[in-house]
């Protein structure tokens, strides 16, 4: 849903903004996600991931992908909560 919304953006998104908007969209529907960051060094490259797990499964990408990345282990706080 997400991927699908951002294909029609007027610019390219980054891994980090699409794991943003599906993380908090969830959380909001409060879904037990975790946004992860994780980081590599490639040839001499730092590089930076990220992706939404839930229950230890990564969810809008292939497993295979994030592990070649290192983690880092702390969750964002929960979204504010609308009042309605």
């Amino acid at each position: 849903m997400v991927r699908a919304a951002l294909r029609y953006s007027l610019s390219e998104f980054t891994c980090l903004e699409e794991s943003l908007t599906l993380w908090y969209l969830l959380r909001k529907e409060r879904i037990p996600v975790c946004l992860r960051i994780g980081v590599r060094k490639e040839n001499e490259t730092f590089e930076a991931h990220a992706w939404v797990e839930h229950a230890g499964e990564a969810l809008n990408q292939t497993d295979a992908m994030h592990r070649h990345y290192a983690a880092f282990e702390q969750d964002l706080p929960e979204p504010p909560v609308e009042q309605s």
